[in-house]
C-alpha cells in the first residue's frame, strides 16, 4: 500500500543525534532533517552545557545543514541548561550567517536564565522566538524569513 502524497509532506527524512562534548557539563544535539513542501525544515535540538569547544561544532553543524540543503533551521533550547555568555553572540552570528545563506531561522525554548545571557550579550534583538517547537511545526507554511537578522 503507498501512502497519499499529502501524508509525506513534513515526514522526518533523517534524525541524528551528536555529542559535542562529554562530562558532566557535556553538550549534545538532536538533530531532524523533515522534508516538507516549503523546503527541507532542520530541527536542532540543543541540551546540556555550551562552552567554545560545543560553540564551535554547533557552528560547524549550522554550515553542515545548509549545506545539505536545509532551507529552515528551528533551534530548540528547552533542555539546554547554560551557554558560556561568550558563546552567545557567536551563536547568534552563525544563525545570522544560515538564515543568509540558506533561509529562516527561529529560536525557542530559552527559559528565563537563557534568554537572560542572551539579553546580557546583547543578542536578544536578533532572535525570532517562539514558545515551542511544536508551535512552530504546526505553522503551515514554516517560519517567517528574515527573523534572526
Amino acid at each position: 500500500m503507498v501512502a497519499p502524497p499529502h501524508t509525506l509532506d513534513s515526514r522526518q527524512a533523517l534524525a541524528v543525534n551528536l555529542q559535542f562534548t562529554r562530562g558532566r557539563h557535556g553538550a549534545a544535539a538532536r538533530i531532524e532533517l523533515h522534508d516538507r513542501p516549503e523546503g527541507r525544515l532542520a530541527t536542532v535540538a540543543l541540551c546540556g552545557w555550551v562552552d567554545l569547544p560545543a560553540g564551535r561544532r554547533i557552528e560547524q553543524t549550522f554550515e553542515d545543514l545548509a549545506a545539505r540543503g536545509a532551507s529552515q533551521l528551528l533551534l530548540d533550547c528547552s533542555q539546554l541548561r547554560h551557554i558560556d555568555y561568550r558563546m552567545v553572540p557567536r551563536l547568534v552570528e552563525a544563525l545570522v550567517r544560515f538564515e543568509s545563506r540558506a533561509g529562516s531561522v527561529a529560536v525557542c525554548g530559552l527559559s528565563r536564565y537563557l534568554h537572560d545571557l542572551f539579553r546580557l550579550s546583547g543578542c536578544d534583538g536578533h532572535l525570532h522566538e517562539w514558545p515551542s517547537a511544536a508551535e512552530v511545526l504546526a505553522t503551515a507554511q514554516g517560519f517567517p524569513r528574515g527573523s534572526a537578522s
